[in-house]
């Protein structure tokens, strides 16, 4: 009798199309039709949060890019003053986060230092450092824009040890010629590196280390002969020798 009634009650999914729809009716829904109706609904529930959250998100980057744009326009036409207030005022009201904020904060680091303000360039730069999330572009700008206000300051060792750092992180090429033409000389993951390389040999110059200065610049014509600041390491070097 209990094995019938087992039997009875677990009863296989039927093959023909009008047997289907009995099961469903008499035997698959009333004993699962709850769980199903949780399911879909928790279902439901999730695809909403999912799709909610990317509205919410499109939305915000939208929000983040106008702020942005507003400091860019007046770049663009050259009023280098209106451009930090707005770029100020979209750091300071919260209304910029992450990647958006890293760029304000460096543009205005930017425009501070060109106006001499040194301490204000290097908050922005140390807080577009923190907030670049890992985007080389941004946060080695803000590292060489750190060593650039050492520099003015005149304190040479900071100044060095900021631009060892940038080149050794940011310097990949080797100077191999013959991988070079064959293309396989490693690329450099920023343009900025040799001209770090030059205020770099001007650095140990500044402290009269000429050792130094005669390997850096001779290191930046090796690597970077097809770069301006060789130019001008060339020159160093021809002055030194004649020292």
């Amino acid at each position: 009798m209990n094995a019938k009634k087992r039997n009875s009650n677990n009863k296989a999914a039927p093959h023909s199309t009008e047997s289907v729809f009995e099961y469903l009716k008499e035997d698959f829904w009333p004993r699962h039709g709850t769980k199903v109706i949780i399911i879909l609904f928790l279902l439901a529930i999730g695809v909403f949060a999912i799709t909610q959250r990317l509205k919410d998100s499109a939305e915000k980057e939208v929000a983040m890019a106008e702020e942005l744009g507003k400091g860019l326009d007046y770049m663009y036409v050259g009023k280098g003053d209106s451009a930090l207030m707005a770029f100020e005022n979209s750091i300071q009201n919260g209304t910029l986060k992450g990647l958006p904020l890293a760029k304000a904060a460096l543009l205005a680091g930017n425009l501070h230092l060109q106006n001499n303000n040194l301490d204000g360039a290097e908050g922005l730069y140390k807080q577009a450092v923190s907030n670049a999330s890992g985007v080389e572009i941004i946060s080695s700008a803000a590292q060489h824009g750190l060593a650039v206000v050492a520099m003015e300051r005149e304190n040479y060792p900071e100044a060095i040890s900021l631009l060892d750092e940038f080149i050794n992180k940011n310097g990949k090429r080797t100077g191999d010629l013959a991988k070079r033409y064959a293309k396989t000389e490693p690329v450099d993951k920023v343009p900025t590196v040799p001209d770090a390389l030059w205020k770099l040999t001007l650095c140990y110059l500044e402290i009269g280390d000429i050792a130094k200065t005669k390997q850096t610049a001779e290191k930046l014509l090796k690597i970077y002969g097809d770069s301006p600041k060789a130019a001008d390491a060339s020159k160093l070097l021809v002055t030194l020798t004649e020292k």
